[in-house]
């Protein structure tokens, strides 16, 4: 239970770090952008809900993945590669940038 308020405790200064720096703020942002600009694709072409387009969307984005949502037109199919592909940068550039405020930790 310690490790896990740990944990939590680091990834809220991690974050409260973050919101100071343009760089990580911009990474947020741009991943709010794909996100939205996923469910609303999803939304409009699959005909999801609002819901089930942006779980989908964030599915995708973290390569969690899920046998029971998934694009059924061609073009979704095809709108989902690239997605994936681009998206999974921002995550992975989201982590990476966050990961870089523990070294922080002690200097608070």
């Amino acid at each position: 239970m310690r490790s896990l308020v740990l944990g939590l405790k680091r990834l809220c200064l991690g974050f409260w770090h973050g919101m100071h720096d343009p760089e990580f703020q911009a990474i947020i942002f741009l991943l709010a952008m794909a996100v939205l600009g996923g469910s609303i694709f999803y939304h409009w072409v699959e005909g999801w809900s609002w819901l089930d387009s942006a779980y989908f969307s964030v599915v995708a984005l973290t390569t969690v993945g899920d046998a029971t949502l998934g694009p059924t037109s061609g073009l979704s199919k095809i709108f989902t590669m690239g997605f994936s592909l681009v998206g999974i940068g921002l995550v992975l550039a989201f982590l990476s940038r966050l990961g870089s405020y523990r070294d922080l930790e002690g200097r608070d």
